[in-house]
């Protein structure tokens, strides 16, 4: 949706060579909901304004089930570019519509943009879009870059998508791995030097809220 004032389904693993998979950036936003119910029908409306402007990205969505954000909503886009996201219909439009029918029953905390890394990813991603129920989602602050994407492209984790960040920091990911329940994230166990888990999340997939191009909402 707008690019808002943070974080919508699972990879598929499948053995699949990088060559194979698509490219492009993930924005996604978070908000923390006063009133879930409210939020998620003027949700549904917003994204009547996304259908029936032809907007042509994939909106995701997804409810953090554990975390500190638990309760959280998340919600993005993958495979676009940051240009495809600025060139959407009529971005103020956009913006106007989420603030009246969604934005009284949700606060912003934050939005991230991210590049799919595709040499080191072994799931089909969600530019391809094949969510799953649930997903494992973690951010990783790596010190040495270089060491940690060797370590990585080494020994690469079954059924993981992995995305670089494109906030400017450097040695920042975000992985996402599947995941069979809404309960706590597997522990971590990566090369390649210090390794930092900034944040550990499950997230649960709401397909009432997704809207693919061209597809009617799910009821």
């Amino acid at each position: 949706m707008l690019v808002r004032t943070l974080l919508a389904c699972l990879p598929i693993a499948i053995p699949a060579v990088a060559a194979a998979q698509s490219g492009g950036t993930a924005h996604l936003y978070a908000y923390t909901v006063k009133d879930r119910a409210a939020f998620e029908a003027g949700y549904r409306q917003h994204l009547r304004w996304h259908a029936a402007h032809d907007d042509k990205l994939a909106w995701f969505a997804w409810y953090v089930t554990y975390g500190d954000r638990a309760g959280a909503f998340v919600d993005g886009t993958f495979g676009t570019t940051p240009d495809g996201l600025a060139g959407r219909p009529d971005p103020k439009g956009d913006g106007a519509d989420f603030r009246i029918n969604a934005g009284p029953y949700v606060s912003a905390i934050g939005n991230e943009g991210w590049e799919l890394w595709c040499e080191a990813s072994r799931a089909t991603p969600l530019e391809q879009r094949r969510p799953e129920a649930y997903a494992h989602v973690y951010m990783i602050a790596a010190e040495d870059k270089a060491a940690f994407e060797a370590a990585i492209a080494a020994r690469p984790l079954r059924g993981a998508t992995w995305y670089r960040g494109l906030d400017g920091a450097p040695g920042r990911y975000l992985l996402m791995l599947p995941a069979r329940s809404r309960g706590a994230p597997r522990p971590l166990s990566l090369s390649g030097g210090p390794v930092r888990t900034l944040r550990a999340e499950t997230w649960r997939y709401v397909p009432r809220l997704a809207l693919m191009p061209g597809a009617s909402l799910v009821r």
